[in-house]
């Protein structure tokens, strides 16, 4: 392994600095450079940064808050994310890339300029939805696996088409944020963005088509939509080389200079950094949703699944219902508190049975935009306002973790093998008392990962550039375990009724939701 370094061979002539990246056939040398891997990883409530060597040691890292979801506020958020006394005094030896919520679109102009505030990957647009769902397109897509739901980015584009035409036409790309990000960075303010390309994952959810060797745009969607296919990116490989770092938001960052190479969506990037890699790998990153990824082979359409073209090898099932927002919604606006709080509350010890709850259904398995949460079998007890509260949330959690093993046994029943662990990452694996139910509810150990989203996004790149040599050495030197939890039979006992009928209440409830 190069540890920590490039290894290029390059004329002697030309050993210099400033094309140490250059690669000559001529009379070489060795030459040996310190490589800085930057990950930047755009999420719904913050921008993080984050910069290792490639012995997976953290040189760096800061995060921002993001107070409201526009182009200038994220431009905002990400230079507070990078932490001043650590920003590179040189760029020629970092390797970059990015992450971004799956499912955002932005509307730019030829100069990457926003012409509408971001289309949240978590928007809907319920009367859009209804009127392409059921046509030729839509459901042709979804027997390649990619389900069009109310929050993919196609009906949101067809709202604004409807209520801006005029500003509509203004529009030169439709691009993922993640691609954007990257592009802000290349490319210098005031140049025209052209020849854009996106990834195949970032590309998904706006209708792409990978059950080719080489994803491409599904055409038909588009045209029975009416939206142009020049606005739309060239599809390529996760950690094709981009560009380098040429803007002046680049140079106030410290990046200028610096390779960028193609990211990948959070939840695909989570899934390379808890160890999806071959086939029967399991895990997901839970966060304001739960993005569950499977490494398969082939595809097997489900409904309750959607599928990425894997950015190694097959494919990543997949399904991202919203999750942790809810029960950050639920403390904060219902019970007053905080999330933290409420988990502390949930761990208080009180062993009367749960409330029964049901997650939202907008999203997987049901893709129902009407049908929302729901809780059963609630009783007011004389119990004090702490253990109501806790016992509230931690039927929520339950819930959850039940929804959590659905996926399991569905993914355990559609391939024929059996999931023996789970790699878990995310906000929503800090609390010991959940990980420790996910175990006993689950029936196999949980592992959980470092939070490392900006490594899931560079592994691409690294292994493009060569810096280990394979990927098994690139997982060892670059991931992290921070701990594992074993199954207690006692406390999975307790709940293999409420788990092994949980899928068919939820189904009860989502018919009575749609009588009513």
């Amino acid at each position: 392994m190069r540890l920590g370094r490039f290894r290029l061979l390059v004329s002697k002539a030309e050993c210099t600095e400033s094309n140490i990246f250059c690669i000559v056939s001529t009379e070489t040398t060795d030459v040996i450079l310190m490589v800085r891997l930057v990950g930047l990883d755009l999420g719904t409530s913050g921008v993080r940064f984050e910069c290792y060597d490639t012995s997976g040691q953290i040189l760096a890292t800061g995060r921002s808050q993001i107070e409201e979801e526009t182009v200038d506020e994220w431009v905002t958020t990400l230079i507070a994310a990078v932490p001043k006394r650590n920003r590179p005094s040189s760029s020629e030896d970092i390797v970059l890339s990015a992450q971004g919520t799956s499912g955002t679109a932005l509307l730019l102009d030829e100069y990457g300029y926003d012409l509408f505030r971001p289309l949240m990957y978590y928007e809907k647009d319920v009367e859009q939805f209804r009127k392409i769902e059921k046509q030729k397109s839509v459901r042709s897509l979804a027997e390649r696996g990619v389900s069009i739901s109310v929050t993919s980015p196609l009906p949101k584009l067809l709202g604004i088409m409807k209520k801006y035409p005029d500003l509509f036409r203004k529009v030169r790309w439709i691009l993922p944020a993640t691609t954007w990000l990257l592009y802000r960075l290349a490319c210098p303010e005031g140049e025209k963005w052209e020849d854009v390309s996106t990834d195949w994952t970032n590309a998904l959810k706006f209708g792409a088509d990978i059950t080719r060797e080489d994803p491409s745009w599904f055409r038909p969607l588009f045209e029975e939509a009416g939206i142009p296919m020049e606005m739309l990116p060239r599809i390529v490989p996760c950690g094709e080389e981009l560009g380098i770092a040429r803007s002046r938001l680049a140079e106030k960052l410290g990046l200028k200079g610096a390779r960028i190479f193609q990211g990948m969506t959070d939840g695909n990037a989570a899934a390379l950094a808890v160890g999806c890699m071959k086939d029967g790998d399991f895990g997901f990153s839970s966060g304001s949703a739960t993005v569950i990824k499977y490494a398969c082979s082939k595809m097997k359409p489900h409904e309750a699944l959607y599928y990425h073209k894997h950015p190694f090898s097959g494919f990543l099932a997949g399904a991202a219902p919203v999750t942790l927002s809810t029960l950050k919604w639920f403390a904060e606006k219902i019970m007053g508190i905080s999330v933290g709080k409420a988990f502390q509350l949930a761990d208080m010890g009180d062993l009367r049975p749960e409330y029964v709850y049901f997650p939202q259904g907008d999203r997987e398995p049901f893709h129902d935009p009407e049908l929302g949460a729901s809780f059963l079998k609630v009783w007011p007890e004389d119990t004090s306002k702490e253990a109501a509260r806790g016992r509230m949330f931690r039927s929520m959690v339950l819930g959850l973790t039940f929804f959590e093993y659905y996926y399991i046994t569905l993914l355990e029943k559609l391939f024929n093998h059996e999931i023996t662990e789970a790699n878990i990452t995310g906000g929503g694996t800090r609390s010991p008392w959940w990980n420790k139910l996910r175990a006993s509810i689950y029936g196999v150990p949980v592992n959980v990962m470092d939070e490392r989203p900006g490594i899931g996004a560079l592994l691409p790149a690294v292994m493009r550039l060569g810096l280990f040599k394979d990927l098994r050495e690139a997982q060892d030197s670059l991931l992290r375990v921070s701990g594992t939890y074993l199954p207690d039979k006692d406390l999975g006992a307790k709940y293999n009724g409420l788990r092994d009928t949980f899928l068919k209440r939820w189904q009860i409830v989502k018919e009575i939701s749609a009588a009513s």
